[in-house]
């Protein structure tokens, strides 16, 4: 009998998503759900399913391992709203919260997987769990980005890269070869509208895995919503990482990308030529 693998379900759509993709391989699911968070479908994939309050890494762990599960993926978000109002640590989690000298939250997801790994747990990405759903190299639409707005690409994706290595964000909006907007604490679709309303020619665009990032639980995503930002900015081009960065409902964005004539193109380490 195969092993059944484990799921820490967050918020949006991805962890459906990553369920849907393991139950069709036939492979038995355990799920811990994060309470306020988790799509209710997600439960209904699950052969097994718990729901804890953010910050029960202890009740999380034993459940795992009472249902045979050796292997497991931090899927999804969590709300800022749930960070602040309704974090609780147990004491596992006050635990690994003492022995930090920082509060980022690359610095706590690590330390956190450290703590699981120790009970017997292997933490896996979900790119390695279900490969098919991140972005591949090459130009993902039916337009490549004019040599203008390649340039553009180039720098903005060395700038996300710089950005990502001090850990502020992973998404840079360039026009004319100036970095115009920086991500921080607002968000992807905050950024590029803040771009966008500093340009009259179309921006380019790059979102990119943080050179220092941990896959395993922190994994980039995008999809429609942003895909519609960038359209409804009139946005040119769009840079990602390939392999390392997930498009929800690919389909649906391309299709809406090639109808507004938005190139996307994706990378794997460097910018690649067309």
């Amino acid at each position: 009998m195969t092993a059944p693998v484990g799921l820490i379900a967050g918020n949006l759509s991805l962890p459906v998503l990553t369920a849907q993709k393991i139950k069709a391989a036939k492979t038995p699911l355990v799920v811990v759900g994060l309470k306020g968070e988790t799509d209710p479908q997600v439960k209904s994939l699950a052969d097994a399913y718990l729901e804890v309050v953010l910050g029960h890494i202890q009740p999380m762990a034993q459940f795992f391992l009472a249902k045979g599960v050796k292997t497991v993926c931090m899927v999804g978000g969590v709300s800022r709203e749930n960070i602040t109002g309704s974090w609780d640590p147990d004491e596992a989690a006050q635990d690994i919260l003492a022995d930090l000298d920082n509060f980022h939250t690359d610095a706590i997801l690590r330390a956190a997987a450290k703590w699981l790994e120790d009970q017997g747990l292997t933490l896996v990405s979900v790119a390695e769990l279900v490969p098919d759903l991140t972005v591949q190299p090459g130009l993902l639409t039916a337009k490549a980005p004019s040599p203008a707005l390649l340039e553009d690409l180039r720098l903005a994706y060395r700038v996300a890269k710089e950005l990502g290595r001090l850990d502020v964000g992973q998404t840079v909006v360039v026009s004319d070869k100036i970095a115009v907007a920086l991500e921080g604490a607002d968000g992807t679709n905050a950024t590029i509208f803040r771009g966008a309303s500093l340009c009259r020619k179309p921006i380019a665009v790059a979102k990119v895995v943080k050179p220092s990032q941990d896959i395993r639980f922190d994994l980039p995503v995008i999809g429609p919503e942003t895909i519609n930002v960038l359209t409804s900015c009139g946005a040119g081009a769009l840079a990602l990482d390939a392999r390392g960065l997930i498009m929800l409902e690919k389909e649906e964005c391309l299709a809406q990308a090639n109808k507004a004539g938005l190139a996307i193109i994706a990378w794997l380490d460097q910018p690649e030529p067309l």
